[in-house]
């Protein structure tokens, strides 16, 4: 009995070349943006993805409903001093969403960063007609539009809320307070920016999700301390630069300049710095975050 090799067959697959339209650069940074939406919302992925990122979303939406509340409730009952000086408003209300934004941006930049790396596909992303620069930009996009949407959309409808239950009525309270529709966006880009730039440093840096996220908090925590010590305790010449490794309480010091309240709390204030430094302090890391960033890509692109 002879072996004969089975026979061979033949399946057409109905192979066919693409004829859709190719859209080049713009395309592909739109495609990594959505990406990037998907990724961090948890959008079309398993639902232990989505716990903490919508946990955060509502509770961004429920502090909204509970301090409109407060306020209608005072309102109703006419006090109109606790309204006016103990109940938040839009500066105050910034305390509260951007520590839930500090958590956010903690666990947004390494997702968007760091699996593409550890999963070695980078290869693909950077082939043709996607760069380095081109897909760092859509990556930055994708949190920057995040963030932003997760700091101003709940300022905005709070600033509504506000306006209707105001007793001097609706338009009189939005005409009263227009200094709000600059001095939120102008706020919120200063947390994107202080936030993000140490974020990215520490995901371009760090090859896990977890780990690079942990991380990110506690810098900022731990720089915080580190500051303290050098405008409280250390005593030598120089030693006032120190305040600058406070980098959480930078934007918060930015927002009370932006805002005009007081700024004599914090550590570069009391260092001796006026709060233009917080702002040129996080000019200054976002561009060192962009730059070590690309030069990291560009080597393993």
């Amino acid at each position: 009995m002879t072996n004969r090799p089975p026979e061979a067959v033949i399946v057409d697959r109905g192979y066919r070349h693409y004829e859709g339209n190719r859209k080049g650069r713009r395309g592909a940074m739109g495609a990594v943006i959505r990406d990037g939406f998907r990724r961090v919302l948890g959008l079309r992925r398993k639902g232990r993805r989505k716990i903490l990122p919508w946990t955060l979303i509502t509770m961004m939406l429920v502090s909204v409903a509970v301090l409109s509340a407060l306020h209608y409730a005072a309102n109703q009952i006419g006090v109109t001093d606790l309204v006016a000086d103990e109940l938040p408003h839009n500066r105050e209300y910034f305390e509260f969403i951007s520590r839930v934004a500090l958590l956010f941006i903690a666990f947004a930049t390494p997702e968007l960063l760091v699996p593409d790396r550890e999963q070695g596909v980078l290869a693909v992303y950077l082939s043709r007609p996607l760069r380095t620069i081109d897909y760092l930009a859509a990556k930055g996009m994708s949190l920057g539009i995040l963030m932003l949407a997760f700091l101003m959309i709940p300022q905005t409808i709070f600033h509504l809320l506000l306006g209707v239950f105001s007793p001097d009525g609706f338009t009189s309270y939005m005409v009263d307070n227009l200094d709000v529709l600059w001095q939120v966006p102008a706020t919120s880009l200063a947390y994107f920016l202080g936030f993000a730039s140490v974020a990215l440093i520490v995901a371009t840096l760090i090859p896990r999700v977890g780990f690079a996220a942990g991380i990110f908090l506690g810098v900022m925590i731990m720089f915080n301390g580190l500051a303290e010590f050098f405008v409280e305790v250390a005593d030598f010449s120089g030693s006032e630069y120190g305040a600058l490794l406070a980098f959480e309480e930078h934007p918060h010091l930015v927002r009370d300049w932006i805002f005009g309240a007081s700024t004599s709390d914090y550590a570069v204030t009391r260092a001796g710095f006026e709060p233009w430094v917080a702002l040129m302090a996080i000019v200054a890391i976002s561009v060192l975050a962009v730059t070590l960033a690309w030069n990291r890509y560009r080597k393993l692109s």
